[in-house]
């Protein structure tokens, strides 16, 4: 009969502690997990529908009103829809986890035409994508959008996203403004102020949609002034 030694005895207690710890830690590992996808910035969702319009319908209002005031001396302008602007910001950041006080400052500060081109592009949130699409409220494709925002404020573009992006100048992007393009091959966007933070018609079965660019492809982007030609 072999002789039972205390470590053969022990072998099955220490085997299932083993498997208990493995199975704690198991958990533990999906639980951390899942708090940190949690945590981290969602960038690409979609805005809940009663938000896009009510981001789309505000922007017009703004639009309107900062149309009207094209005429008054340049230190009335700044002051007009102040407030709605300023609201408008801080729920756009909300929505795209971002800091609202750089934003607010980008869009008090800009001057009038630039504002107005602004609020225009974020008044078609919500219009479907359509590919050469160029009918405002209807269906717009990503370079119909940045022409029909900068032509609100009285400034002709070109219509391909490439045309636009080779007829403007570049601009760092820490001297970026709202209403500057941002492009890469085969896309064009609209600047909302701050670098990271843009509007745009996305392409597929989206629509024009603001959005939060990932820290690890600014790189890919360049910014352009489509009023500064080459």
């Amino acid at each position: 009969m072999p002789r039972t030694t205390s470590s053969n005895r022990h072998t099955p207690l220490v085997r299932t502690c083993v498997r208990l710890c493995a199975v704690v830690v198991v958990a533990l590992a999906g639980l951390i997990g899942a708090v940190v996808m949690s945590a981290a910035p969602v960038r690409a969702v979609p805005l809940p529908e009663h938000s896009t319009e009510w981001i789309a319908r505000s922007a017009f209002g703004i639009t309107t009103e900062l149309r009207r005031a094209q005429y008054l001396p340049s230190a009335e302008q700044r002051e007009v829809a102040q407030r709605s602007i300023a609201e408008l910001a801080s729920l756009v950041a909300y929505h795209l986890d971002a800091d609202p006080l750089p934003l607010r400052r980008a869009w008090l500060d800009a001057p009038l035409q630039r504002k107005i081109v602004v609020f225009a592009a974020l008044s078609q949130l919500g219009v479907p994508y359509e590919l050469n699409g160029d009918a405002p409220f209807i269906g717009l494709d990503c370079s119909a959008l940045t022409r029909y925002a900068w032509g609100q404020a009285g400034v002709n573009i070109d219509r391909a996203s490439a045309f636009q992006y080779a007829r403007a100048r570049r601009v760092r992007i820490d001297h970026v403004r709202a209403g500057d393009l941002v492009w890469y091959p085969g896309h064009i966007m609209m600047s909302l102020g701050v670098p990271e933070l843009i509007v745009h018609a996305r392409s597929g079965a989206r629509t024009v949609e603001i959005h939060r660019i990932a820290e690890e492809r600014l790189d890919w982007m360049r910014w352009v002034d489509p009023t500064n030609r080459p």
